[in-house]
């Protein structure tokens, strides 16, 4: 292994950045100069756009202390790509956002553990529901093969002159994801048949007839963020009075929830949650360690544990 000087240092990333970036940096222009910074110069890096002025300008000298303690040089240009992408990755975000306008940009709600994202939400516009906690995302770009959302901060709630009441009432008026309900058997046989196995091993595994005691998924169409579907109350009132009955909740994830009749064991539905919880979802997709109950007679959902007591 070469160790090089800062004076060779130099050379060799004028000669290796282009070419290590040339696949992961596209339609970026690199360019190596002095620049003045805090009346001083400095050896410089800077990355932009092609045809554009604004982009990232990197410490050479900075660089070199990287590159110092192991003398890792390919350790050394990852590192400059990844602050690069990063750089670009914030850009782009922060120009989308600044695009959107408060009466034409598309909100929906995701729900958290309220324990468990303490500290996230000393940043975000948030509400409780039961140990939940309602937060807000933003559609920053739609595409054919979906759209593009972030959690919207406390910041961007400003500069968009909303309050978490408007975040609210916009996210729930706009419903901007169909709702969805379906046997649980249906969605395994659905995703076994689409992994390739046969139909005849599929029916023999979940027969249609075989459903007494019927679970079902409520989700939205795009399987994303869709726990919050519990808050639309009148998916729960209406399957309810399908089933002529109260139902059990189980929050099985962020991204959706098992819906059953209330006639079965509470410590049935709690193993449910916790083999979800325990061995199917993985920990960034948990959302509860409780079961919910609705009563379709009030319409209220509550925490078993807490009805009990």
């Amino acid at each position: 292994m070469k160790i090089m000087n800062y004076e060779e240092f130099k050379l060799e990333l004028e000669k290796e950045l282009p070419k290590a970036s040339k696949n992961e940096l596209a339609g970026l222009e690199i360019s190596f100069s002095k620049l003045v910074r805090t009346n001083r110069m400095m050896d410089g890096i800077k990355i932009s756009r092609k045809g554009e002025d604004k982009g990232i300008v990197i410490n050479i000298q900075q660089l070199y202390e990287i590159y110092l303690p192991y003398y890792d040089f390919p350790y050394t240009l990852d590192t400059i790509i990844k602050q690069v992408k990063a750089y670009f990755l914030h850009e782009d975000r922060r120009e989308k956002e600044e695009k959107l306008s408060k009466e034409t940009a598309k909100v929906f709600i995701q729900l958290v553990n309220m324990e468990e994202s303490k500290e996230m939400l000393q940043h975000v516009p948030h509400r409780q529901f039961l140990d939940l906690a309602i937060i807000y995302r933003i559609v920053r770009e739609e595409t054919d093969q979906g759209f593009e959302t972030g959690i919207v901060n406390n910041e961007l709630m400003e500069a968009l002159d909303w309050s978490e009441k408007d975040l609210y009432l916009k996210a729930m008026s706009q419903h901007i994801m169909k709702t969805k309900i379906t046997l649980l058997d249906d969605v395994t046989c659905e995703l076994l048949l689409k992994a390739g196995a046969p139909r005849e091993f599929v029916d023999i595994m979940y027969p249609p007839e075989a459903e007494s005691h019927p679970v079902y998924m409520l989700t939205n169409e795009n399987m994303l963020f869709g726990a919050n579907e519990i808050l639309y109350t009148e998916n729960l009132w209406k399957l309810s009075n399908k089933l002529h009955s109260d139902l059990y909740i189980i929050p099985s994830s962020i991204h959706e929830c098992i819906v059953l009749p209330d006639d079965c064991s509470i410590h049935d539905v709690k193993e449910m949650l916790g083999a979800a919880n325990d061995i199917i979802v993985s920990e960034s997709n948990q959302l509860s360690y409780n079961i919910y109950h609705y009563e379709r007679k009030t319409g209220n959902i509550k925490i078993v544990e807490k009805e009990n007591r």
